[in-house]
């Protein structure tokens, strides 16, 4: 994903904006705040306001993380960092502020306090003053659309597909950690190499299945991974890491002893 700069450079953004979000499973919840962040701009520039960089970022799940979008805002003279996700959770939110103070410790340090913006985290979605008339104005907005019974129309709603009662053939699961401290170490990045060298290893695409989780706890180890039924704790994984790793453990029963921080070790 790349930033809306909308025609300006991070050079020219007095201010720029990152709209945060908690990750999703699914590739349209990336899309969905990508079109959030154009009408934002969109909506920001006709009311006037000098040139600004609109930028989406996640939590978990998905990419960027927010170090990655801070990196990519770290010119601007402002970064306006809008929580668009709920619930909110005191717990999340305090951690998010130590990585950004990590974050403008590292710059300031980088660029030896030539330029360091200004962070500047605003409310919860869920505290903001005008969030109940927008919600007015969607219930509104919802009595002039149709009946579901008319959206779904002449689709086998009552028959789910017969293959998602289908157990898949394995004998491994691959717990990957994409939670928030994992994905700002960049578990997120490393996603799909883990499912390439899966996917692409004979031997590994027939008996591995690949999961994403949240939070699997031990943070400071990560990125994450745990490898079942053996139940054994790798990390931190590297992008070099995976591929060796899998092989010794799933083809040749081997436990990388360097890497496993808790489990068996032969």
């Amino acid at each position: 994903m790349t930033s809306l700069t909308q025609g300006f450079t991070t050079s020219d953004a007095a201010t720029a904006i990152i709209l945060l979000s908690r990750g999703a499973a699914y590739a349209n919840g990336a899309t969905e705040l990508t079109v959030l962040a154009d009408r934002l701009h969109a909506t920001l520039t006709e009311q006037g306001r000098p040139p600004l960089l609109v930028q989406p970022a996640f939590v978990d799940r998905s990419q960027p993380a927010l170090p990655e979008a801070l990196d990519l805002c770290a010119k601007a003279q402002t970064i306006i960092i809008v929580p668009v996700m709920v619930p909110d959770e005191p717990s999340l939110r305090r951690w998010l502020h130590k990585l950004i103070m990590r974050w403008w410790a590292h710059q300031m340090q980088s660029m030896e306090g030539a330029h360091c913006p200004r962070v500047v985290f605003a409310e919860p979605l869920l505290h903001t003053p005008y969030l109940a008339d927008v919600l007015a104005r969607t219930v509104e907005d919802a009595l002039t659309q149709p009946d579901v019974p008319a959206v779904v129309g002449d689709d086998r709603w009552e028959n789910d597909p017969a293959g998602w009662s289908v157990v898949p053939e394995h004998q491994h699961h691959v717990l990957w950690c994409v939670g928030p401290r994992c994905a700002a170490k960049g578990s997120v990045q490393l996603w799909p190499q883990l499912v390439k060298t899966i996917r692409d290893t004979p031997g590994l695409k027939n008996s591995v299945i690949p999961l994403q989780t949240s939070c699997q706890f031990p943070c400071n180890h990560g990125p994450l991974m745990i490898v079942y039924p053996a139940g054994a704790w790798y990390g931190p994984v590297a992008e070099s890491d995976i591929e060796r790793v899998l092989t010794q453990h799933v083809l040749q029963g081997r436990v990388d002893e360097d890497l496993c921080v808790h489990g068996p070790q032969a």
